[in-house]
């Protein structure tokens, strides 16, 4: 059977997406993550933006302030790929599990490999920015050196 809506009552709606995604304010993974938040916010899609690696320039806080889909939680635990960064990986695993528990999202977007085998409460994504070897060779045509 199908419902018509009484003129004059809104239709009920369905709850808000929720999206708890993390990003580093250093390279191109911030331009990626503003460009999806910004597309999604026609949807109704809210987004838990969880920063790591560096503290946000004053431009990016201000970049967040204008989406209304997005809540900032910032940190500056060191990213995988930065010098000895494990305890601090370690960190901040405890960190957005925590958030997952608040944001309760739908789906948990990660811009790195390290915390993808948390024990999360919902289906993950994970997306590859970057890879230092391919990288290398397509533009420095060589191997990166031996850490």
């Amino acid at each position: 059977m199908q419902s018509t809506p009484v003129k004059g009552h809104a239709m009920p709606t369905h709850p808000r997406h929720r999206l708890l995604m993390t990003a580093d304010p250093i390279g191109g993974v911030w331009s990626y993550a503003l460009t999806l938040a910004q597309a999604l916010q026609p949807f109704g899609i809210e987004i838990g933006l969880a920063t790591m690696g560096a503290p946000l320039q004053a431009s990016q806080r201000a970049a967040v302030q204008q989406l209304d889909n997005v809540t900032l939680f910032e940190s500056t635990f060191k990213l995988e790929w930065m010098h000895e960064p494990w305890e601090e990986a370690e960190a901040a695993g405890v960190w957005l599990l925590e958030l997952d528990k608040q944001v309760q999202p739908h789906v948990v977007h990660l811009n790195g490999y390290v915390h993808a085998d948390l024990p999360w409460t919902y289906p993950v994504l994970i997306v590859g920015h970057s890879c230092v070897m391919s990288w290398y060779a397509a533009v420095k045509h060589t191997a990166p050196p031996a850490v």
